[in-house]
């Protein structure tokens, strides 16, 4: 691993973990023509190395695969990454999302991936721009995608309890006030804000995969990632906040905008229990992605909370 420098940017540390190779063409395409920033791939993945396709872009200083086992969905591969790459000081972290127990699966990644890696060039300049500049921000969710982690704890507080006494810390009340997790978990990030999660010892904790829909430590973890850049004195927000924050803005200010927009009426996440309405047609013509992952997932499951 090493660093190289380009127009004088340091290179941002993009993971994705690689569970479909199908869906990860059309992300590697993507990332190819979006991503116009210095940045180094790490691609995590239980699949054999000639089945993982490599963006071909100048903007790609490095890449590295990494082999994990079918373990921990996204997030343990995405831990254990984070671990043997300690000279990041930003990431993107992605994965091939499915969700076939829900038939807008295809529909959620491609917003993810408007939100995350907008097509506008300035616009994800400005959001490196707004993180480089503003120390108080660590954590980054998607628009639309920002949610309060207290109400959706769900089945997931004693697998958080766990991950944090694992840490030597408590759960507690003040911690999980203003504070946002990325639904889907996929997010920008600062690397102290998350560091203390890759540690053996919490790598440890991951149960092997049954096909669970809830409740694992990895569930656990989609909502503590937050919890922890808050134990770190790091806030997150979304990533329209983010573009309309000022490093000069008072705290107050800022977390009046925070609020604004987190928790953002969605059909795809009603309330805490309730089952997601039914896909609504996108507005605008879809991209070549979101239509090449809608033929990938034909797939009609009844729903289950996830």
């Amino acid at each position: 691993m090493f660093l190289l420098m380009m127009d004088g940017e340091a290179p941002v540390a993009v993971f994705v973990h690689v569970h479909y190779p199908d869906i990860w063409r059309g992300m590697s395409a993507l990332l190819a023509k979006r991503l116009t920033i210095p940045f180094r791939l790490i691609v995590t993945t239980s699949h054999a190395e000639n089945r993982i396709v490599i963006p071909e872009t100048r903007f790609m200083v490095a890449s590295r695969i990494l082999h994990v086992e079918n373990r921990g969905r996204d997030i343990l591969p995405f831990l254990q990454a984070l671990a043997e790459t300690e000279e990041c000081e930003f990431g993107l972290k992605l994965h091939t999302k499915k969700s076939p127990q829900r038939e807008d699966g295809a529909q959620w990644l491609a917003e993810i991936l408007d939100s995350l890696v907008p097509s506008r060039n300035a616009g994800l300049r400005a959001a490196i721009r707004r993180l480089k500049d503003d120390r108080r921000i660590g954590f980054v969710t998607p628009a639309g995608f920002c949610l309060s982690v207290k109400p959706w704890v769900l089945q997931n507080a004693p697998g958080m309890v766990t991950v944090m006494h694992t840490l030597g810390a408590e759960l507690t009340e003040e911690e999980l006030t203003d504070t946002y997790f990325a639904a889907g978990s996929m997010f920008w990030f600062r690397r102290p804000a998350l560091a203390a999660l890759a540690a053996p010892h919490v790598l440890a904790l991951f149960e092997p995969e049954e096909g669970q829909f809830d409740g694992t430590i990895a569930h656990a973890m989609e909502r503590l990632f937050p919890v922890e850049a808050r134990r770190q004195k790091f806030l997150s927000l979304a990533m329209p906040a983010l573009l309309a924050s000022k490093p000069a803005m008072p705290e107050a200010e800022l977390l009046a905008l925070v609020r604004q927009h987190a928790d953002v009426p969605s059909t795809y996440f009603p309330a805490p229990y309730v089952a997601a309405q039914p896909a609504v047609p996108r507005t605008r013509q879809p991209g070549p992605f979101a239509t090449l992952s809608r033929r990938i997932l034909r797939i009609r499951l009844p729903h289950s909370p996830a």
